[in-house]
């Protein structure tokens, strides 16, 4: 394979816990929605203006506004607390790896769901940045994940077949986008993003330790992924 696409959210930051008090605590205080733990799993990998269309429609007076407007008040809490965060959540060992990947010749590439302002500056507050390529965010497609747009993009981007990329994922909606975009999905199990169905995967890692990553360049390298499944 020639691509390794990531998503940020779980996979590169783990950003995910802060996300999980924060939209339960927004929707209570300021929109007088409670969330049960179940929906707030449900939003992991999933773009705040699809999240606010979809509440707008269940509480149409609670959420008067256009969706874009709650999603510009959240997000601007969130941008103060995610600005102060020290340290800066890096997932552990995904330093190490994505310099592994770049030593060995991977071209690697960003495909979030989330806000450019917030892909913007987690990239630049974990030092990751200088890594990938090119950058796609929720406001860069039409369609959210489980929609395949953000993935099919980078294929053509980049000019590399969707069989040569390779998608690394820790959310259900993400899973469902890179198979839908007929790319082969590695499902990174992080336990902080909440009860993830990562069925659709083709492999599973949980840590960027010695073992995950020789799993994932034995995957890279293979020139028959049949025989590294």
């Amino acid at each position: 394979m020639k691509l390794v696409i990531f998503d940020m959210d779980g996979v590169l930051v783990d950003s995910e816990p802060i996300y999980h008090h924060f939209h339960p605590y927004f929707f209570e205080n300021h929109l007088g929605i409670p969330l049960t733990q179940e929906e707030v799993d449900g939003l992991t990998g999933v773009a705040s203006r699809e999240i606010y269309s979809r509440y707008k429609a269940l509480y149409p007076e609670q959420l008067p506004n256009a969706p874009e407007v709650y999603v510009e008040q959240e997000y601007d809490l969130l941008m103060k607390k995610f600005a102060a965060l020290e340290p800066f959540p890096v997932i552990q060992g995904i330093p190490e790896l994505l310099a592994t990947l770049q030593e060995q010749g991977f071209r690697l590439c960003v495909s979030s769901s989330n806000q450019r302002r917030m892909v913007n500056l987690c990239l630049e507050r974990s030092g990751l940045k200088s890594y990938f390529e090119n950058v796609y965010n929720g406001e860069d497609v039409a369609r959210a994940k489980p929609d395949p747009e953000i993935f099919i993009k980078q294929s053509v981007y980049f000019g590399v077949a969707p069989e040569d990329c390779l998608v690394i994922e820790d959310s259900t909606n993400g899973c469902r986008a890179a198979k839908a975009a007929g790319m082969p999905c590695v499902g990174y199990v992080n336990p902080n993003s909440g009860n993830q169905d990562l069925s659709l995967a083709d492999w599973k890692i949980d840590a960027w330790d010695t073992t995950g990553v020789t799993q994932l360049l034995t995957i890279l390298k293979a020139t028959d992924l049949e025989t590294v499944r």
